[in-house]
């Protein structure tokens, strides 16, 4: 069955995959890939090297052909609707010797856009102060900038992105998710393929997670932890308040409070009722958790309970 992202069923897919394969010679680079990204979202493309995200991409935007089953790109066959589908990626080539408005003015009219809405685009993205400058002398983050305002000249329905932040600073990759963000309130989907795990969890909706080219799981992250059984962990315990209770005392792991998925609300209530403790932390796995189980079968701190009992 094709494996369906958050709210799938009363959104049309921007990218729905059905026993989609990929082949290299003789070697499998995406295997029985079923997949449906809702419309109207931001997906993170998350995997390990070689896991097969690029090929995916590039399945997408129609620069290869699948070896089976089929992709269909806003309810098209891939490249149907260029102009409906920006890409973003990972090395973004341009002319070092051509200023950012001349690239913008060539931009603009390879896709047939009115170089008013190029310019009036670069300046909403922060390059003003560089119309003039040639791109030799731009930073890692206007270069950035610019391939993003490429990418939106069309005003696409799906936007593409293989690893945006990759090479930028701090501030330069939250101005870029925050970017993302807006295009995705907006109606636009988005899909991030990236490794940074930590800066895109707190943008995204859903994730898909590929492995070995295969999908090893998808959906939002909370959908991600209750298939992965990762464990809730509370923290900032006073832990000698927990003696009194001993099946609460049994599930300390270090400092943190180990439950067991579908217990936190029981065991909340036992640390403020039984045990008088309302100054702590509850701390869900993050999006890095959820990698580290679907790629590498780790749980880590976030193991939950053996044997969970009540409390």
């Amino acid at each position: 069955m094709m494996q369906q992202l958050t709210d799938a069923a009363s959104r049309p897919s921007s990218i729905a995959c059905r026993d989609l394969c990929f082949r290299r010679g003789r070697r499998t680079i995406l295997e029985n890939i079923n997949l449906s990204l809702p419309a109207g979202t931001m997906t993170a493309l998350i995997g390990h090297n070689g896991a097969g995200k690029s090929t995916l991409l590039k399945l997408a935007l129609g620069l290869l052909a699948p070896a089976s089953g089929t992709i269909s790109v806003l309810g098209a066959a891939p490249g149907a609707s260029p102009l409906k589908v920006g890409y973003l990626p990972e090395n973004v080539s341009f002319y070092d010797q051509m200023t950012v408005r001349a690239h913008l003015k060539y931009f603009a009219a390879l896709k047939r856009v009115d170089q008013a809405r190029a310019m009036a685009l670069a300046e909403g993205l922060g390059l003003g102060e560089v119309m003039r400058s040639k791109l030799g002398q731009c930073s890692k983050g206007q270069r950035q900038r610019l391939g993003l305002a490429q990418a939106l000249l069309t005003s696409p329905e799906l936007l593409i992105l293989d690893e945006p932040t990759v090479g930028l600073d701090p501030a330069a990759s939250l101005l870029m998710y925050r970017e993302l963000s807006r295009l995705r309130d907006s109606g636009c989907s988005v899909v991030v393929c990236t490794h940074e795990l930590s800066l895109v969890e707190h943008y995204l909706d859903n994730a898909a997670v590929i492995s070995h080219g295969r999908l090893a799981g998808a959906g939002t992250l909370e959908e991600l932890r209750a298939a992965a059984g990762l464990a809730v962990c509370i923290t900032h315990l006073d832990a000698e308040k927990l003696r009194t209770h001993p099946k609460l005392l049994a599930r300390l792991s270090g400092e943190a409070l180990v439950v067991a998925p579908g217990e936190l609300e029981d065991v909340v209530a036992t640390l403020t009722r039984e045990c008088g403790l309302f100054d702590f932390e509850v701390q869900k796995a993050g999006l890095a958790d959820i990698f580290g189980y679907f790629v590498m079968g780790e749980r880590g701190l976030f193991s939950a309970p053996d044997h969970a009992e009540g409390c």
